[in-house]
C-alpha cells in the first residue's frame, strides 16, 4: 500500500452497549501496535442502528477515563501520520504549494488545541 501511496483511513466505535473496560484497553493496545503503520484512525461513538436501534445512544457524559485515553491515542497516531502524509502528497505540483501551508496550519491548530486541553 505504501508503495502506491495509499493510506488507509479506519474507524473504530466505542461506547457499544456491552463494551467493557478491557475491550477499550485492547483497542488502545491495537492503536499502539499500529503506530508504525501509515494510517488514520477515526474514533466514533456508538449510534444505534439496525438490530441495535432500540439501544440507547452513547452520550458525552458517559465518557470514561479509558475511553478518553483511547481518543487521545487515536489523536497522537493521527497527528504523527498526517504530517508524514503531507510530506508525501504536497510536493507534486505548484497548486500543492499553495495548499500545503494551509494543511500544516490546520495540523498546528489541532495540536495547539490538544496541548491547551492537556491531551497532547
Amino acid at each position: 500500500m505504501e508503495d502506491c501511496h495509499l493510506i488507509p483511513a479506519c474507524t473504530l466505535i466505542t461506547g457499544l452497549p456491552e463494551e467493557t473496560e478491557d475491550d477499550i484497553i485492547k483497542t488502545i493496545e491495537l492503536v499502539d501496535e499500529l503506530k508504525d503503520f501509515p494510517s488514520l484512525i477515526v474514533p466514533l461513538f456508538f449510534v444505534p442502528m439496525g438490530k441495535l436501534r432500540d439501544k440507547e445512544w452513547f452520550k458525552k457524559e458517559q465518557l470514561s477515563e479509558v475511553q478518553e485515553d483511547l481518543l487521545t491515542a487515536c489523536l497522537h497516531h493521527d497527528i504523527k501520520w498526517v504530517k508524514r502524509i503531507g510530506e508525501i502528497y504536497f510536493g507534486r505540483s505548484i497548486f500543492h504549494q499553495f495548499i500545503k501551508p494551509l494543511y500544516y496550519l490546520f495540523i498546528k491548530l489541532v495540536e495547539w488545541q490538544g496541548k491547551r486541553k492537556g491531551v497532547l
